[in-house]
């Protein structure tokens, strides 16, 4: 069994904000700048998400996204609960990125004998540090998906908690933001560069044009199923010849020793790496099972009916198992190998005039360990490739040869002298 792993592409979201700084004469203890609203905006790039429905820019604008903003004096320390926002709803409506309450920069720049380089100056410098991810929901509860969320009166870092569901409808390609890396320049001169793939922490009051730009990474790891045919040859391809139709019944994967639950710290320490908190989860053999409409209708199994009658089916070139934009997500493992079993049941058709029913089915009934050598990591889109082998039932006939006999002599009767 084949096995590729293909990492996906990161989305980037733009959050803007503008400023207006005065030049004019300051009088101590007034900041000079004006309060700036504090607008947001989105940028995705072109990638390979969102093939089955991964977070891509369609998706994000579907969906909106969360922010929890704190805002104190000083860095962040995680030691305060969000004042700032708190699981703010950015939405797509009308060509923009919107959001109300609107809310604005605070002008606080410097500390007590400091000016902002415009000579005004404040009693003690403010800062915003801000977290987000997607997808968006007003109000995390249930038993899978997104079920829950560090509240607006906790204090310390925000939270989201995950847990694992084997129904497709249910799982969430949950993303968090980051930096890109991009210079950060407050209107005091001052530098709050965040490295690339860290949180943004401590940031200030920026300068007119300035864009803090999240960089959204995937805090799961993806499963997704294709099927291709072998039809008459060792390796994928060949022809399906008189109108044979190869379709898929059910597909059942056991994943051994997952991770049911987890709570994910949208503070991360280590850049482009999700802050997963294990506490409390239970390892468990997740069963995914794919039947029914969660099966893709060009190879989904149509019954007891005639090959003319049944969808495309497994061909030799590979196509999806799963359902248009369906997918399943595991919570991340460490770099130690899972072993995973895969047993499909997937029949054969033919229509022959000669019988009875007018067709014939063959059912087979396959089942396969396969072994993913890294495991699961965050970020890896895993795909199983199941490549059926259907040989031909070759006929063919020869005439034997006559095989030498007994030779008795019979005298009817016997002549005599």
């Amino acid at each position: 069994m084949k096995k590729t792993m293909v990492l996906v592409a990161a989305a980037t979201l733009a959050l803007v904000s503008c400023a207006k700084v005065e030049t004019g004469t300051a009088t101590p203890g007034v900041v000079a700048n004006d309060k700036v609203a504090l607008d947001f905006g989105v940028y995705v790039p072109n990638t390979k998400a969102g093939e089955a429905g991964e977070m891509n820019n369609a998706k994000l604008q579907s969906t909106g996204f969360g922010v929890i903003a704190y805002e104190k004096e000083g860095a962040y320390d995680g030691s305060t609960k969000p004042t700032f926002m708190y699981n703010q709803l950015v939405e797509y409506a009308s060509s923009a990125w919107t959001y109300s309450p609107v809310k604005y920069w605070p002008n606080q720049l410097n500390d007590d004998g400091t000016t902002d380089g415009q000579g005004a100056w404040s009693q003690k410098a403010h800062t915003v540090s801000f977290f987000a991810y997607a997808p968006y929901v007003a109000a995390a509860s249930g038993t899978e998906g997104i079920v829950a969320m560090s509240a607006a009166s906790a204090t310390g870092d925000p939270t989201v908690t995950y847990k694992v569901s084997s129904d497709l409808d249910k799982n969430v390609d949950l993303v968090w933001g980051t930096s890109n890396g991009n210079p950060w320049t407050n209107v005091a001169g001052g530098d709050n560069t965040a490295a690339e793939g860290m949180p943004y922490l401590g940031l200030q009051k920026p300068a007119i044009g300035t864009k803090v730009n999240f960089k959204f990474y995937h805090a799961l790891a993806q499963v997704n199923l294709t099927a291709v045919g072998a039809f008459n040859i060792t390796a994928a391809g060949g022809t399906a010849k008189d109108g044979v139709k190869v379709t898929i019944k059910e597909v059942v994967l056991t994943v051994p020793g997952m991770r049911d639950q987890a709570v994910l710290n949208l503070n991360n320490t280590v850049a482009k790496t999700p802050n997963w908190d294990f506490t409390g989860a239970t390892p468990t053999d997740l069963t995914l099972t794919v039947n029914g409409d969660k099966l893709n209708a060009n190879v989904k199994d149509a019954g007891e009916v005639a090959a003319t009658a049944q969808p495309a089916g497994v061909t030799a070139t590979e196509g999806p198992v799963l359902a248009t934009n369906k997918y399943y997500t595991l919570i991340p493992t460490d770099d130690t190998a899972v072993t995973v079993t895969v047993k499909v049941t997937y029949y054969v058709t033919t229509d022959d005039a000669n019988l009875d029913d007018g067709f014939s089915r063959v059912e087979n009934v396959i089942k396969k360990d396969i072994t993913f050598e890294h495991g699961f990591k965050a970020g890896t889109k895993n795909n199983i490739k199941m490549i059926l082998g259907l040989s031909e039932v070759a006929l063919s006939g020869e005439v034997a040869d006559w095989e030498t006999g007994n030779t008795i002599e019979v005298y009817l009767p016997k002549n005599v002298e």
